[in-house]
């Protein structure tokens, strides 16, 4: 059987664009605001790079993008410019998914830190004084953010195959959890990313024969946590 003209998923993980909650420092967690006009030109900037990048591929692509986005207001925002039609070409198919959505922050969702502090001094003094996970009332669970990552993740390699590129547009907690699916980690690392910022990897059949997972032509790192 000849080899597919890509044989790999394209899969582009992304954050979306600054918010207003963004701007005044707000946990949003699962609520949302709208994209600021700085956030509105950042979705534009990503989106011409995306355009040009797809363009520019190795391999010749053998569909359009298809693109997953948060429900949250924030990132269907920047989805819908992501996948805005042009006079090159029409919009792009988008899928909402509520497994992209942030992880809730419980008590905390819509705050400031400063707020936070003020309204829970003893909560946030143990979250700045220990490593150990502290329970935040009425806040998702890190395992259930994993679990929920893990499930979209499986779902997103069984339903599109060699060839085909995905965007995903969600959020910088549910990021660091998607990121370390993807590259098989069993910890969450901290990282900074940026409104933006995108992941790029490109992935072979999940179901590689034994010794095969050892072979790095299968899985690439392109872009990870870069700014347009």
């Amino acid at each position: 059987m000849a080899m597919p003209a890509n044989p790999h998923r394209k899969l582009i993980l992304m954050r979306h664009a600054e918010s207003w909650g963004n701007r005044l420092g707000q946990m949003e967690g699962q609520q949302s605001t709208a994209l600021t006009r700085h956030g509105c030109d950042q979705a534009l900037q990503l989106r011409q790079v995306l355009h040009r990048l797809d363009a520019q591929m190795s391999y010749p692509t053998e569909s359009v993008p298809i693109c997953y986005t948060s429900p949250l207001l924030r990132a269907l925002q920047t989805a819908a410019i992501l996948c805005a039609p042009s006079v090159e070409q029409s919009a792009l198919p988008m899928t909402v998914d509520t497994n992209l959505q942030e992880i809730h922050p419980g008590i905390f969702q819509g705050l400031t830190w400063a707020a936070a502090v003020a309204r829970y001094p003893e909560l946030c003094q143990r979250l700045c004084s220990q490593l150990d996970l502290v329970s935040i009332p009425e806040a998702e669970s890190p395992v259930a953010a994993r679990r929920r990552a893990a499930i979209w993740l499986t779902d997103c390699l069984g339903r599109h195959g060699p060839g085909e590129t995905v965007w995903v547009v969600t959020h910088a907690g549910l990021l660091q959890h998607l990121v370390a699916e993807v590259l098989g980690c069993d910890r969450t690392w901290q990282m900074h990313i940026s409104h933006t910022s995108r992941f790029e990897f490109w992935l072979a059949n999940p179901g590689a024969p034994l010794g095969e997972h050892l072979n790095p032509e299968r899985w690439q790192i392109r872009r990870f946590n870069q700014l347009p």
